[in-house]
């Protein structure tokens, strides 16, 4: 016996979600997440947190459900939270309402960052996690304003599976060492390439020289 399609689930398979244009790909795994999944920062960005800016502007580059732009809200920066899927950015705009923050300290933009795009605006404070376009490294050091952070983290190509078990494909990993090359223009306060929560990435946290820096450079 046949079953009866009218019945069966809408949402979409993992593979069928792997399948889809990335808006729709982002959309489907969003509106699928679990309430509690992704509400902490991550660990990276917990770990420096303490250390940025407590005022200014910061950027979160694929913000997502918003765990880094709650995160960076709270510590009292006004953020642009930039992605591609609007389920994952109501997701974050719901976090940050219900975390108490006022409404003006967040701004949700609906973009396609891979254009490559970013806002075009000077950020104290840049976050990038889980995210590689690689024509967006330019774009993300002319963004810090003098003296501006860079954190960033993303897999290395010892990650080839991703945690929900989905081959990544070669292009998203970054090769040993690239990232730290990329941005060598700024100083960098911190990088390391290994195992990082289960998971093998590489993590950088950067300054961009202020005025002064180069001018005395």
């Amino acid at each position: 016996m046949k079953p009866d399609r009218r019945y069966s689930s809408q949402i979409p398979s993992a593979l069928t979600i792997h399948r889809l244009p990335p808006r729709q790909r982002w959309n489907a795994r969003y509106a699928g997440l679990p309430p509690e999944a992704r509400r902490q920062p991550t660990p990276l960005v917990a770990e420096w947190l303490a250390r940025l800016p407590e005022q200014g502007r910061a950027l979160d580059v694929a913000a997502g459900a918003g765990r880094n732009t709650v995160a960076l809200a709270r510590h009292g920066l006004r953020v642009d939270a930039v992605d591609i899927s609007e389920q994952g950015l109501a997701l974050a705009r719901r976090r940050m309402q219900a975390a108490g923050l006022p409404d003006g300290r967040v701004q949700f933009i609906l973009a396609d960052i891979e254009r490559p795009w970013l806002p075009k605006a000077q950020y104290d404070v840049i976050v990038v996690t889980f995210f590689l376009h690689r024509p967006l490294f330019p774009l993300l050091q002319q963004r810090l304003a003098p003296g501006g952070w860079l954190i960033y983290e993303s897999f290395t190509v010892d990650q080839p599976v991703a945690p929900d078990q989905h081959p990544i494909r070669p292009h998203f990993l970054l090769r040993r060492g690239e990232l730290r090359a990329a941005f060598a223009g700024l100083d960098i306060l911190y990088y390391d390439e290994g195992l990082h929560e289960d998971k093998a990435t590489a993590q950088l946290v950067g300054q961009k020289r202020g005025i002064d820096d180069h001018l005395q450079g």
